[in-house]
């Protein structure tokens, strides 16, 4: 269902109780809420019964107010969903770490340790890490230190891909889609 949340364009799919928020890559180099990558995504959530809600950025501000209109965002699904999830890839993957603490897990593909004015942010809730063998925005180094750096728990996966992840959408999909189903199984028995 497309809608607007404070002026900011959405997709939101209601499909049960659990919700992810699905942050685009950057707005000046094409990434929007129709990222291929994203919609494989919602396909493989929509197939498990969860709901989410991806949204375009009202406008380039340097990382600060992409960072405002996600947590619009996940302002409206927390009006609506008790567990929440956050995923982001590459600049949507910074933006993701700013407001990670506010969600129960995150999912970060291909993150990057900074761009613009923004640099990612750990938080102490579950993560999990997808990057790219063969990303040609950061190298497989950096990757992994961005990761050990990371605060427990985390988990990542390595895809023999590029920062596009081209021919692996729907190893994406799913890789994506199985951590954030076993981590609201762990939510829901913890409660």
């Amino acid at each position: 269902m497309d809608l607007e949340i404070k002026s900011i364009k959405a997709n939101y799919e209601y499909m049960g109780e659990n919700a992810i928020l699905l942050c685009p890559p950057h707005p000046l180099m094409g990434g929007s809420r129709f990222d291929e990558r994203l919609e494989r995504i919602v396909e493989k959530l929509s197939e498990e019964k969860i709901s989410s809600l991806r949204f375009d950025y009202r406008s380039y501000r340097k990382g600060i107010g992409e960072i405002e209109d996600a947590k619009i965002c996940l302002d409206f699904l927390k009006s609506r969903h008790t567990q929440i999830g956050v995923v982001g890839y590459s600049f949507g993957s910074v933006v993701a770490s700013n407001i990670a603490e506010l969600c129960d897990f995150a999912i970060y593909i291909s993150p990057l340790p900074s761009i613009d004015s923004i640099t990612f942010r750990d938080s102490k809730n579950p993560k999990f890490f997808v990057i790219a063998k063969r990303d040609q925005f950061v190298s497989i180094s950096d990757s992994l230190e961005l990761i050990s750096k990371a605060s427990e728990p985390r988990d990542f996966v390595i895809l023999d891909t590029d920062h596009f992840y081209f021919g692996k959408f729907d190893v994406l999909a799913e890789k994506i889609c199985a951590f954030a189903v076993n981590s609201f199984l762990r939510l829901r028995n913890k409660f």
